[in-house]
């Protein structure tokens, strides 16, 4: 397997797991063949198929680089926003391993509640039913949690902001708005510390230090990945529909 970068040929080992094959580009990962540069591939282990593979190199990879952006997590307690979606579900397994403290999870059914308590969450907390932030300050003593890991931060910035201990840390991956109103006084008054983030444009060094992470977590075993469904590449318009609906819950892969 090849593949052209810097203006040279470099031959790989399959099997390895690609990422950012879309971003910035016009033609999109929608094909049987895509040209990456060498930086965004990773190998993968031997035991590892390519559907996983599929979930490695954003939801698994952005999981990852959330929990450490910050520093060691061990001892600390960590919010997971979305604890059954592709990242959090991910986030949550990563953090038992990583050695937090205590880990709670948001979720929106009590389905995808028992996909996150699986996952190693201590406390799951479905926001359409239940008081979130209480749920919050009661698990914490009234502390608030240390490190939250937000999926949708134009919703959730008032209710992370209040959940947050002091010297607290919000990494965001994703907003449903691109402009909204942030609570910058209770933050400050706080020292609360935001860090917004796209996986694509972190440095090469950072890429590679976080596919080395999630396979050496990998390696470690017990860590589920949660494939709701692998479809043909035919059906790409199917399982784009099956993501916006937010009917699956889990990864929709593409087999080519």
């Amino acid at each position: 397997m090849a593949w052209f970068c810097s203006a040279q040929w470099t031959t790989f080992t399959p099997p390895l797991t690609i990422f950012n094959a879309a971003w910035g580009r016009t033609t999109g990962t929608a094909g049987e063949y895509v040209v990456v540069p060498e930086n965004f591939t990773a190998p993968l282990h031997d035991d590892i198929s390519f559907e996983i593979g599929a979930c490695l190199g954003i939801p698994a990879s952005t999981a990852l680089h959330a929990l450490t952006l910050n520093g060691d997590i061990r001892g600390k307690t960590v919010l997971v926003a979305g604890g059954a979606g592709a990242v959090g579900h991910y986030a949550v397994q990563f953090a038992r391993q990583l050695g937090a403290a205590r880990i709670l999870a948001t979720v929106s059914s009590s389905e995808k509640a028992e996909l996150a308590r699986l996952a190693g969450a201590d406390r799951v907390i479905n926001y359409r039913t239940e008081d979130t932030l209480q749920v919050i300050m009661d698990a914490t003593s009234g502390a608030g949690v240390d490190l939250i890991v937000e999926v949708d931060l134009s919703v959730n910035v008032n209710l992370d902001v209040a959940a947050l201990a002091k010297e607290g840390r919000l990494v965001a991956y994703g907003s449903s708005e691109r402009e909204f109103k942030m609570p910058f006084s209770k933050s400050i008054l706080k020292n609360i510390g935001f860090d917004f983030f796209i996986l694509y444009h972190l440095p090469k060094a950072r890429r590679q230090e976080i596919c080395q992470g999630v396979n050496d977590l990998i390696a470690q075993g017990n860590i589920v990945h949660n494939i709701a469904e692998v479809l043909p590449l035919h059906s790409i318009v199917q399982a784009h529909e099956r993501v916006e609906s937010g009917s699956a819950i889990g990864n929709i892969v593409l087999a080519v």
